[in-house]
């Protein structure tokens, strides 16, 4: 549709899910989380009435499941009895949680649900408004919190197995699990790799320490390999996407040693990692090219500490040999620690992260938003008017952000760049061209840095950037036209703005189009929830008390699908519906199965 396509699918659940937010927090600020966030308590109370809170649950269970889902929605249905099942063979270690985004889903909706499908798992209304902090661009939708509290798991789609649930639950459960495991995609391949004995590995690291293979089933091996004279290990999970190679390493060390790592890492900068974990925490990441290197990390206290090497590829695409070679272990004291020490890479300080436009025209612009439309699409973000068509940035991260895991996101070319090739004295510089009406028909162009603290991504900073004073006008405009209370914007110092209504001069005259929704008597009908739908994305839409649903938009014939209809209606939703291209009336009969009064 005339809106661009990077905010539909956040808007269509938007639309669906935002009536959900109780009105005690409807002037809340919401916490927003992605892998890696830990996740604030919650409390919800299911169908049945029974309260459930996520820190109760995680007393008991390994991990928790929420499956976001509502009523009318296909796939959450198609997908519930694998779940169902993977849940009866996991339930002493796993919770699900099914949360409908739905607001007309009343408990007796859910509870009907339940009992008609057959689900034993708590099913609840999304009272706490998870599916907007969890960023659900569709449904279903599921979350893994792992039994450390962390967002390990979020992915959109139905599964078509039970075994597909296993494989996700495998991951999480278990005595092995020590530390968080952040996974884009359910593990599809275990390793077919024989771990190399445990001497073989003291051998070519450091025959002075006690070294082990990781006891869970997914995560590869690290093997002994020989590489530029040296007798080293490697990890095996080169080309295999969203996958981990590890090896552990138990140390006795006093306040004031280090340990020293000697590497080698050919990857994907900012994206496949070579990891250094103390005790669970990851204490330092490594991509992209570098030759045999070492890094120290400093003890800050006598005892004992189980140290992890692991090369963590993500999802997509792989780079250089795509592997880590690591040649020692050690742990140093004395002149020989402070050595090492000295010799660690030197990143630009700061106090904070921060991402602000650099261009000396650019002028910060502030929305009126009261219902937080756009801090749903776009996280907590900064709004700048640059013109000329091209944006300046300068970054900095705060100290406990790794440089080495920080990208930048550009959603004008849809680039991810590693901010290291950047850096300057003070910070990282970034530069990109913007998009506009006049060139490539969006509005605007949005840049996130993404930092990454202990190997999670956290304190996401966003701009957003207009090139004229029209563009900013076209994107208020479609945001009202998507029925979003944007009222306007104004420049933050206080100057005036050209805020006059949108004239269509530049721009693609729209067309009225009106879906009336009545029974076979001719009454209206309110609360039919219809999809429509162009080549690219669906907008979900509901009549009003008059029985219709009218919008504007560029002329074409759009394709209408009834999703949901009220009790006491029967309608085939299996059908298609066009409107006419230039637009005017589509009109639905439903048949009323109740007598008016």
């Amino acid at each position: 549709m005339k809106m661009t396509r990077r905010i539909c699918a956040l808007l269509a659940v938007l639309m669906l899910c935002m009536a959900v937010l109780p009105a005690a927090a409807e002037n809340a600020v919401l916490t927003f989380y992605t892998l890696g966030s830990k996740v604030n308590d919650f409390t919800l109370t299911t169908c049945k009435g029974e309260p459930i809170t996520l820190s109760e649950i995680l007393k008991e269970k390994d991990m928790v499941l929420i499956n976001i889902w509502a009523t009318w929605c296909g796939p959450c249905e198609m997908e519930f009895p694998y779940l169902e099942e993977a849940y009866q063979q996991y339930k002493d270690d796993v919770e699900v949680i099914a949360v409908s985004c739905e607001a007309s889903d009343t408990d007796n909706d859910l509870a009907a649900y339940a009992e008609s499908h057959g689900l034993t798992f708590p099913i609840a209304r999304d009272t706490a408004n998870l599916a907007m902090q969890f960023y659900a661009a569709s449904i279903p939708t599921s979350v893994v919190i792992d039994r450390f509290g962390t967002v390990c798991f979020i992915e959109s789609g139905a599964q078509t197995s039970t075994d597909a649930f296993a494989r996700l639950f495998d991951a999480f459960v278990g005595e092995g699990y020590t530390e968080s495991r952040l996974l884009s995609s359910i593990p599809a391949t275990r390793p077919n790799i024989p771990k190399a004995e445990v001497g073989k590995l003291a051998e070519a690291l450091n025959a002075e320490l006690t070294f082990s293979n990781p006891t869970d089933v997914y995560t590869w091996p690290m093997i002994p390999a020989e590489i530029d004279d040296r007798l080293c290990v490697m990890s095996t999970n080169k080309g295999v996407d969203d996958t981990e190679a590890a090896l552990y390493a138990s140390v006795s060390a006093k306040a004031g040693d280090v340990l020293a790592v000697t590497f080698k890492v050919s990857s994907e900068a900012a994206a496949d990692l070579l990891g250094i974990t103390v005790n669970g925490e990851t204490v330092k990441v490594f991509g992209g090219e570098k030759d045999w290197m070492t890094y120290a990390y400093s003890i800050a206290a006598d005892g004992e500490y189980t140290v992890g090497l692991k090369y963590v590829k993500d999802p997509l695409n792989s780079a250089g040999e795509d592997v880590v070679y690591i040649d020692e272990l050690v742990v140093l004291s004395g002149a020989k620690a402070e050595a090492a020490l000295a010799a660690n890479p030197v990143y630009p300080a700061a106090g904070a992260t921060t991402l602000t436009v650099a261009n000396d025209d650019a002028r910060q612009i502030v929305f009126d938003d009261p219902t937080y439309a756009l801090l749903s699409l776009f996280g907590l973000a900064d709004y700048y008017l640059v013109p000329g068509g091209n944006a300046s940035f300068h970054a900095t991260l705060g100290a406990a952000v790794d440089p080495e895991a920080a990208f930048f996101v550009n959603y004008y070319d849809g680039s991810i760049t590693s901010v290291l090739p950047s850096m300057t004295a003070d910070g990282y510089a970034y530069a990109t061209a913007i998009d506009s009406m006049e060139t490539t028909g969006y509005t605007y162009t949005n840049v996130h840095l993404y930092p990454s603290a202990d190997g999670a991504i956290t304190d996401v900073r966003t701009v957003v950037c207009f090139a004229s004073e029209e563009n900013v006008n076209e994107f208020v405009a479609m945001m009202k036209l998507y029925g979003y209370t944007v009222d306007g914007w104004s420049y933050i110092d206080g100057s005036d703005a050209s805020t006059d209504a949108l004239t269509g001069e530049g721009t693609d005259a729209l067309s009225h189009y009106t879906l009336t929704f009545m029974d076979q008597d001719g009454e209206p009908v309110a609360g039919v929830i219809a999809n429509v739908c162009d080549e690219s994305s669906c907008i979900p839409m509901t009549s009003n008390a008059a029985g219709v649903i009218e919008f504007e938009n560029v002329p074409y014939a759009y394709d209408v699908h009834v999703i949901k209809i009220p009790d006491g209606y029967e309608f085939d939703m299996t059908q298609a519906f066009k409107t006419e291209a230039d637009g005017g009336e589509t009109v639905f009969t439903l048949h009323r199965t109740f007598e008016l009064e």
